[in-house]
């Protein structure tokens, strides 16, 4: 006799392939997830791990039933478990995305921002997850960095990676300039022209760039040369906290960006070449966000030196 198809069996299966589906997905798709989520690893770990565990579950039993295996108590309660995860854990997995996804409040006109650095990092590394959130806002984001980081890391890789940041945090551009890398003293005048130059193309809002209180001299020539670069524009100029500021780095200016912690982590990655750093590590960007977070009163933050603040209204 002709043996019929279980519809069961079906189901099981169909379940089987969803849940895969789901995994891959989130697999595949964890930058965007990462960029779009609070508590991003959080989120993928549960979708990927739920949907494993239940697309195995699934899978048990069809095998269990194109067997034809005798049922047990063990097994019924797996086919009770197959039965209704489909419906339950994966309406449960959208409505937990949904919920954890990042809202945004845009802006009721539209705004531009000038971020520069003297290297391909500086900009992530300082101001992220500020961008990041000001991005989802609607503003319009343009990167601007001086040198290609050939002193400190690969001069081929690291422009490619800054252009890698700039895309995961929604930049509309960034050009990366061959000044030479920690040589920036001795062109401050040509460096200055290339942001002067920037200023007039687009017309910035606010900028944000190095601050004086810091180590590193490229990172000093850099706020020196947009200092002189915005002499006589109209423009709030912010200034960043790099990992080579020294104590007299005293912000009076914080963003915050507590549902922004993971972007920001996320964009840091990006730049794989310098991924030995000290400064790079995770739990470090972290530590400096929740530290600025503190002396805001929130409970992540970026901080900013104000150098100038023009209102809008």
């Amino acid at each position: 006799m002709p043996r019929y198809i279980n519809l069961l069996t079906v189901g099981n299966i169909i379940n089987t392939i969803a849940f895969i589906v789901v995994a891959l997905y989130a697999f595949l798709r964890q930058k965007d997830l990462h960029r779009t989520t609070i508590n991003s690893y959080l989120i993928i770990y549960a979708i990927i791990g739920f949907s494993l565990i239940f697309a195995s579950i699934n899978l048990f039993r069809v095998v269990h039933e194109v067997n034809e295996k005798p049922e047990s108590l063990f097994t019924s309660y797996l086919d009770s478990a197959a039965q209704f995860s489909g419906i339950f854990i994966q309406s449960g997995l959208i409505v937990v995305l949904f919920a954890s996804k990042i809202a945004t409040k845009s802006r009721a006109y539209p705004a531009c921002v000038l971020a520069i650095g003297a290297h391909p990092d500086d900009i992530e590394i300082a101001a992220g997850a500020a961008l990041a959130k000001m991005r989802d806002a609607g503003y319009n984001i343009v990167g601007l960095i001086l040198t290609r980081g050939e002193k400190g890391g690969d001069g081929k890789t690291r422009p490619l990676e800054a252009s890698h940041g700039a895309k995961f945090l929604g930049m509309d551009s960034v050009e990366v300039k061959d000044f030479t890398d920690t040589n920036l003293p001795g062109d401050i005048l040509n460096i200055t022209k290339v942001i002067e130059e920037m200023i007039a193309k687009i017309q910035p809002d606010i900028i944000f760039t190095h601050s004086i209180h810091d180590f590193h001299q490229d990172h000093q020539t850099v706020f020196e040369a947009t200092m002189r670069a915005a002499r006589n524009a109209r423009t709030t100029i912010l200034c960043y906290e790099s990992p080579s500021a020294t104590q007299d780095f005293r912000p009076t200016y914080f963003i915050d960006v507590d549902k922004y912690v993971e972007v920001k982590v996320q964009a840091v990655r990006r730049h794989w070449d310098q991924r030995k750093k000290p400064y790079m590590r995770p739990d470090l960007v972290r530590g400096k966000m929740a530290f600025r977070g503190g002396q805001a009163k929130v409970e992540y933050a970026e901080g900013f030196e104000v150098v100038r603040m023009v209102s809008a209204i």
